[in-house]
Parts: structure tokens; C-alpha cells; sequence
């Protein structure tokens, strides 16, 4: 194992007295070190629970992780695997008290943000302050680490200290590149938790003419459009789309990315529609965990009106609770769709279980026709 291998050059980097001081081998170290690992060009994540055994525990209380005492230990193991940075990864949470606000009860953390990640190794740039969140620099974004890793032969990069990914999602992310209906005639697919694009681009990759984008975190935007170019694409970020106008926005981009809240997406879309020629949205995306559920009245009102169309609706689900949720989705978006003053079929084609969010939770993913 190439980690394995890394971590016993580097243990026995370090001067033995470190270990001896506190009882411990580099064996034991070894012998309680978990196998699996994720790499994202450069930098190496180690899983949550690294450190939980008893050695790991008694090494780092007497040596703080990211301590300069064992810094030669990452570097060898760094080194080893052909990488130049190291983190400790961490779950994200629903609820954070971080810095996003001055705020210090928990409040959700609605960005996503990886609040509990533990750089070990490598400068990460600019640490998470509420500046940096909310309003980061063009210095920011030039001075921070950022990662990529490619799926389906599409690249995505993000900044590891204030962008989420999961690999996890890779399943449903092949699945988008082949739905059928995008390739019969032109159309758009909307976003409304775009991030850095996890499933926006397998839209565009697939052939959608267009993918409309709302996101809040300006991290993920500016991933977004990195990975865009990374990928042969274009993306014009539109800050006040109330501006737009035919004399000021005739270019082609793929991505149209809004850095808003997609509870404004009707208004948005709608002065778009008489500024720009938007091909029918045919697709739409909701991906948000534990649920998309507040989006989806948006959702049934981008939908095409005269030709009709998908939302995707992910959600958490019980193993045993998945039918019932097919027909809970259903009625919500029919009470959607009728509280529009709209009349139409609403039917659920397809339900796709993307992959096991904890024990006894599926992450599922509702195709619903509207």
C-alpha cells in the first residue's frame, strides 16, 4: 500500500526519541493506521479517522498534528506520494458556529463549507475568517490551494478549506451524461445548488445547450468557472442580471452562474427570457442533502410550460421509506404546479439510489416529470 509505505519512510524520518518519549514504535503506528486514502492533485487527504487509535492518540497529544515536530513525517509521506500538500479530512457539517457570521450559536451551514478540515502539510493560503467567506479577494482566490480530480473525464477544482466535494456522487454524475431527452432538440438544464458543478457540467458534457447556475458560495463560483475552462467551456458570472440586455450579453457562454439565492430564480429567468434567446429548460437540477425540498416550487416554475421537463430531486431517505417518499414528492410537486395556477401531469419516472449516505440512509435521487 502506497500510504503504508509513505508513512514507515517518514516515522522513521523522525528522531526515535520523539517516540520513545511517549512509549510508542513506529510498528504500532503502522499496525493502527488505516489503508485508505483519497488523492486530489496535490494534496493528500487522509480519512477521519487516522488518528483514532490509542498510538496515533497518545503521539498527537504530546505532538499537535500540523506541529513543527512532525512536519518531517508529512513531508516524507508527501514525498512518497508524489503530492505537496496534506489535510485531515473531516465530515460537513449541517450546523456551524465557524467563522461564517459573528454569530457563535450554531447557525446552518448553508454554504456547505468545510468548516472542520485539519491542514497538515503545504500552506492552504487564506484561512476561513468571515471576509474570506463571504468576500474574498481576487488575492484570496490567487494565494489559496486548489485540487482537482477528474470523473468521467470531466475536471473539477475547488479550494479545499471552503469547498466540499464527494467523490460519491460520481454514479448519479454518469448518469446525467446519458439522459435521452437532452439530445432531441436544444435545451437549457438549470442548477440550483451548482457548487463548482458537480452535476452541472454532465449536463453540458451531455449536450445541454445551456446550464443557468445559482450558487451562493463565492468559493464555488469562482471553481465553477475555473473548471469550466479547465473543461473547454465558458462561464460568465452575471452579479446584477437585472443589467442584462441583448447589446450587453450577446456572447455564447455555457454557464450563466447567478451568485444568488435561488429563491430568485423565477425573476431572474424571467427578464432573462426577454433579454436573451434561452433554449427551453428542460432539466432541473435540485442537490441538496438532507433535502432540496424548498427548491422545488422554483423548480416546477422553470420547467418549459409548453414542452415540459425533469427535476432531479435528491434527497436523504430511510432504506425503508424510499416508496413512500416517491409518492410524498409527487403530491408536493403537484401542490406546487397547482399553486402556480398550472395544469399538467406530474409523475415520478424514476428513482435512482446514488449510494449510502449513513447507516440505514440512502442518498436518492427523484426524476419527476412536470
Amino acid at each position: 500500500n502506497p500510504i503504508l509505505k509513505g508513512l514507515k519512510k517518514g516515522l522513521y524520518v523522525l528522531p526515535q526519541e520523539i517516540l520513545a518519549s511517549v512509549g510508542l514504535t513506529a510498528d504500532a503506528l503502522m499496525d493502527t493506521f488505516p489503508a485508505r486514502y483519497t488523492i486530489y492533485r496535490p494534496m493528500l487527504l487522509l480519512p477521519h479517522n487516522a488518528f483514532t487509535s490509542a498510538p496515533w492518540k497518545t503521539l498527537l497529544e504530546a505532538n499537535p498534528p500540523n506541529s513543527p515536530t512532525l512536519q518531517p513525517l508529512w513531508k516524507a509521506l508527501a514525498a512518497s506520494l508524489s503530492i505537496t500538500h496534506i489535510a485531515l479530512n473531516a465530515g460537513i457539517p449541517l450546523q456551524t458556529t465557524s467563522p461564517t457570521t459573528s454569530q457563535t450559536s450554531p447557525h446552518e451551514n448553508i454554504l456547505r463549507s468545510p468548516t472542520n478540515l485539519t491542514p497538515l502539510h503545504g500552506s492552504f493560503g487564506p484561512p476561513p475568517t468571515p471576509q474570506t467567506l463571504s468576500s474574498p479577494s481576487a488575492a484570496d482566490f490567487a494565494n489559496a490551494l486548489w485540487v482537482t480530480h477528474t470523473q468521467n473525464g470531466i475536471h473539477q477544482t475547488w479550494a479545499p478549506l471552503y469547498t466540499m466535494f464527494s467523490r460519491g456522487n460520481v454514479r448519479e454524475k454518469t448518469r446525467l451524461l446519458a439522459l435521452p431527452s437532452i439530445t432531441t432538440a436544444p435545451c437549457s438544464a438549470a442548477d440550483l445548488y451548482a457548487g463548482i458543478g458537480y452535476f452541472a457540467f454532465s449536463y453540458a458534457r451531455a449536450g445541454v445547450a445551456k446550464v443557468l447556475c445559482w450558487e451562493l458560495n463565492p468559493w464555488s463560483i469562482e471553481g465553477l468557472r475555473r473548471g469550466a475552462g479547465m473543461n473547454g467551456w465558458s462561464a460568465r458570472v452575471v452579479d446584477d442580471p437585472g443589467s442584462v440586455s441583448p447589446k450587453n450579453m450577446t456572447d455564447g457562454s455555457d454557464f450563466l452562474v447567478f451568485p444568488q439565492s435561488n429563491e430568485s430564480a423565477l425573476a431572474t429567468l424571467q427578464h432573462l427570457k426577454k433579454a436573451l434567446n434561452i433554449p427551453p429548460i428542460r432539466h432541473v437540477n435540485c442537490g441538496f442533502l438532507p433535502s432540496s425540498r424548498l427548491s422545488w416550487r422554483t423548480a416546477v416554475g422553470l420547467l418549459d410550460r409548453g414542452l415540459g421537463g425533469w427535476i432531479h430531486a435528491h434527497e436523504n431517505v430511510g432504506v425503508e421509506d424510499v416508496e413512500a417518499r416517491r409518492g410524498d414528492v409527487v403530491r408536493q410537486m403537484e401542490r406546487h404546479l397547482e399553486g402556480a395556477g398550472l395544469r399538467g401531469e406530474v409523475r415520478c419516472e424514476h428513482v435512482e439510489r446514488v449510494k449510502t449516505y449513513a447507516p440505514g440512509v440512502l442518498h436518492v435521487v427523484f426524476d419527476v416529470w412536470v
